[in-house]
């Protein structure tokens, strides 16, 4: 299963805003602009920084809108300094910001600030404790006694993804003139992800903050980005989400009568966001619901996050429902066990269910420390009698057996340990509770019909992530050790995943990057093992045009070295005008023998397009 590429869209999300782009286009004429008799400077008011739940913010007041261009840069000198550079054209002089500087406040992942002149304008060296990148930037117009405000909004990332910005962004680009300001506006649309790709983002990428994660989705020009991004108001209550429309086209006939070949649906996930006056507590409510058209089984509720996120110094705590991505492999998530697959959404392992949980975390310098304490376990659902992809019988909901005495309501927990050690992104952890994945026994439902009967056992597994970089190339590894618990003991066993990632940046000169994945999964149980994945490869390539519209595709297949079955994954997506996006994806299964976990559905190969608006 393939874990799609993550997209954003509306305010900036990394440095790849569209946006911004879409203003590089207009260079010419705000050259024109700024170079213009008479443009009046801009002076900067005031420079602060704030510390939330999720997030670090700088804010820039200014008497007016302005230029302003972001890149990442990396001292040779300085014992590695990493610092995001802000640019500013009509600015004061360097004198007047760095008075301003010296009274900030530093929280965060902020170390310090630099200020500098630059060509006409001043430049602000922002110096982090950590790897991290700008995952939105705005405008706020003024109000409530307040000027302009340019707002930066800083999040951790792992030390891979932070190389990869720094080769592909140049601070001192000279080629590259700055843009056009506007006007600050409503929010553009933005999107969640769909969680850790890979390691992703923000929205998607949760605010515990165990692990400092890769962001796959990071994926810069190789020049400054300007960000125009702008909303009104005062943020501390924001609502964004989307709403989709389905349709999946299945080109075999199931093995199953009266099943239809086609399926339409329509889903909804809202998010809404508030934060304290003092920054230091979040509130998060991201519902999400499905209605099929076909398939009454996929019609389904679920509240993805529900959670409030407070911050302290190093320490952060959150309780409610949550969702936590752990994982680097691209084909398949070994790690990645807190949450329940949402199965009725697909089955490339993207898709989760929100999870009761209370977590602590710690900063430390040797890593970052979590506790996550986990009940009321949420089951696997599948598709039902009337849609594709289901099992041969229909599954007994209300006959579902726990191994552990107090059922659903039993406490799981875990521990992780995450650090970013030179070019190598490590996470560790141990889990105590509830499996996961389900074991389906054949039974008898009440009136003697035979159904599948789902049970859950006790497990306790270690887990070891791990992503070293090395310029263009990124090696990824994930593996468990999964052990029963009691007298229903599981069967233990090992399973790994490992492979590599090498980028093409700019091929032939095109402004696309092109990047070729390639992984072996391997699992002990051999035959036995459920997921089908016991001695496979997968190979696959990504290729983005880094173009207006976020143009990307995801071509990847899974050989089964010893049946020589396949999986073949394609995933493209390309935004439509500022609130669109269109997706298509295909999933195909292919020489699947009888006696495979997958053969059940091996006539269910679809095309699935969808079309979202954002808001």
């Amino acid at each position: 299963m393939l874990k799609p590429s993550h997209y954003h869209l509306g305010r900036h999300k990394g440095p790849t805003g569209h946006r911004a782009v879409k203003v590089f286009l207009m260079a010419a004429t705000a050259l024109g602009l700024w170079t213009a008799p008479g443009q009046a400077a801009v002076d900067i008011l005031d420079v602060r920084t704030g510390l939330h739940p999720d997030k670090t913010r700088v804010v820039l007041e200014l008497s007016d809108a302005t230029f302003y261009e972001v890149s990442y840069r990396q001292d040779p000198v300085l014992e590695g300094r990493r610092e995001i550079v802000v640019d500013l054209k009509e600015a004061p002089s360097r004198e007047a910001v760095s008075a301003l500087t010296k009274d900030m406040q530093v929280v965060g992942l902020v170390q310090d600030v630099i200020v500098e002149d630059h060509l006409g304008g001043v430049r602000l060296r922002i110096a982090l404790r950590t790897s991290a990148v700008v995952d939105k930037s705005f405008l706020l117009k003024p109000d409530h006694g307040m000027q302009y405000r340019l707002v930066f909004d800083l999040k951790a990332i792992s030390g891979a993804e932070w190389s990869r910005l720094v080769k592909r962004t140049v601070p001192d680009a000279a080629a590259v003139e700055l843009k056009e300001p506007v006007e600050p506006e409503q929010p553009a649309p933005a999107e969640e992800p769909v969680a850790p790709a890979r390691p992703r983002t923000e929205d998607e990428i949760s605010v515990t903050p165990a692990p400092p994660v890769s962001v796959p989705d990071v994926t810069p020009e190789r020049t400054p980005e300007t960000y125009d991004d702008a909303v009104s108001g005062d943020e501390r209550i924001t609502l964004s989400g989307y709403i989709e429309m389905e349709g999946r086209f299945f080109p075999q006939s199931s093995f199953y009568p009266a099943v239809d070949d086609w399926t339409v649906s329509f889903a909804l996930e809202p998010l809404m966001e508030y934060i304290s006056d003092s920054g230091g507590a979040q509130f998060s409510f991201r519902p999400f619901g499905r209605l099929d058209v076909q398939d009454s089984a996929r019609s389904h509720f679920d509240i993805r996050a529900l959670k409030w996120t407070g911050t302290a110094d190093r320490l952060q705590a959150t309780v409610g429902i949550d969702t936590v991505f752990w994982g680097v492999t691209e084909s398949v998530h070994l790690v990645n066990i807190l949450n329940q697959d949402d199965l009725l959404e697909d089955i490339d392992q993207e898709d989760k269910l929100g999870q009761p949980m209370a977590t602590v975390s710690y900063t430390s310098d040797f890593g970052v420390f979590s506790a996550y304490l986990m009940t009321y376990f949420r089951e696997q659902r599948f598709p039902g009698a009337e849609g594709r992809l289901r099992l041969p019988l229909a599954v007994d909901y209300s006959q579902t057996d726990y191994q552990a005495g107090a059922g659903k309501w039993h406490a799981d927990w875990a521990v992780r340990w995450s650090h970013v050690i030179e070019n190598f992104d490590i996470g560790l952890y141990h889990f105590r509770g509830t499996n996961r994945d389900v074991d389906l026994a054949l039974g008898t439902d009440a009136d003697g019909a035979p159904v599948l009967v789902p049970r859950y056992n006790l497990i306790n597994q270690t887990g070891l992530d791990l992503q070293a970089t090395f310029n263009d190339l990124l090696i990824k590894f994930e593996g468990i050790r999964r052990t029963g618990v009691g007298a229903w003991a599981y069967q233990d066993y090992w399973a790994l995943a490992g492979g590599f990632e090498y980028t093409f940046y700019d091929l032939l000169g095109g402004g696309a990057d092109i990047s070729l994945l390639s992984e072996y999964l391997y699992d002990d149980r051999g035959d036995l093992a459920t997921s089908g994945l016991e001695d496979d490869l997968f190979v696959g390539v990504r290729w983005a045009a880094n173009d207006i519209d976020s143009t990307q595709i995801l071509m990847g297949t899974i050989f089964d070295l010893n049946s020589r079955a396949k999986f073949v994954n394609l995933e493209g997506s390309r935004r439509i005008g500022d609130s669109w996006k269109i997706s298509l994806d295909a999933r195909l299964f292919l020489g699947v023998p009888v006696g495979d976990p997958f053969y059940s559905i091996s006539r269910d190969d679809f095309i699935q397009l969808r079309l979202a608006r954002y808001f």
